[in-house]
């Protein structure tokens, strides 16, 4: 029982897989169920690529998928939503009724691309750390229309930084993942428990084991396990080792989602 719930499809700018190949990928490695993912990031401040998605061709491609492989593989209906606190209403607009699945994910903040290092741009390191974490949680306590947060800490892949140490080393940075934290578990929200994570630093996925640690001591459940590939050989990458770690946390069900709606199931 595996489910892989971020996966990257020609949809996505940045994919190098076809929706086809991903499906076959994921009955080869044995899951039952994933979530296609793929980007949407309105008003995203690199010109040098779109990650805009045509939904009536998106939707239509995974329904095509849904029924060729019917009796092989559960798939739903996600996206990856790039969200800016500027853009919250057209993000809205744009996911009515139609999605299984919303990942709410932050590739930017303050207007300004995390990836090619604009954002950096006057901060030192914890500054930018901080700032980031506060566009984080001012959306969050805005917005609603999302299921988990993507690679909370995702800042720490980014930034020409030597060393990238884990967000809760800084006070005023653990201050600001717990009231991130406290205020998705109020609302019903979960966290993606992100395996790209490892190729940063090979020992965590994306949160941390130790942010997981604590949205779990703050009562924390809802969980998404996605690999967040872009290629075929990514997919489901270290799920028997992640699900373990997160066992030993205290962890006991993973989530899926049907119509925006959880559904647990046991570790």
């Amino acid at each position: 029982m595996f489910f892989d719930y971020h996966l990257h499809s020609q949809f996505s700018a940045d994919s190098e897989m076809t929706m086809e190949e991903l499906c076959q990928t994921a009955v080869k490695k044995g899951l039952t169920e994933i979530a296609i993912t793929d980007h949407h990031d309105i008003d995203y401040q690199d010109n040098t690529i779109e990650f805009l998605i045509d939904k009536e061709k998106y939707l239509k491609a995974i329904e095509k998928m849904q029924k060729k492989y019917e009796d092989k593989l559960i798939i739903k209906k996600g996206i990856e939503m790039g969200l800016q606190s500027h853009i919250l209403t057209e993000c809205d607009q744009y996911l009515k009724d139609d999605f299984d699945f919303v990942i709410a994910s932050f590739h930017t903040a303050e207007k300004n691309d995390l990836y090619n290092g604009d954002f950096f741009s006057g901060y030192n390191q914890w500054e930018a750390y901080i700032q980031y974490l506060k566009t984080v949680l001012a959306v969050v306590k805005e917005y609603n229309n999302y299921n988990v947060i993507g690679h909370l800490d995702i800042i720490r892949r980014y930034g020409d930084f030597k060393q990238k140490p884990d967000l809760l080393k800084n006070e005023q940075a653990e201050n600001l993942i717990k009231e991130i934290l406290k205020t998705i578990i109020k609302k019903n929200k979960g966290l993606e428990v992100n395996t790209s994570g490892y190729r940063l630093d090979g020992g965590n996925p994306l949160p941390s084991f130790e942010i997981l640690k604590l949205y779990y001591q703050l009562g924390g459940e809802i969980l998404t396990l996605g690999s967040d590939s872009h290629k075929t050989e990514d997919i489901a990458q270290k799920f028997d080792y992640t699900i373990n770690q997160l066992r030993e946390i205290g962890f006991e069900k993973l989530t899926t989602f049907n119509k925006m709606k959880a559904e647990f199931h046991k570790l």
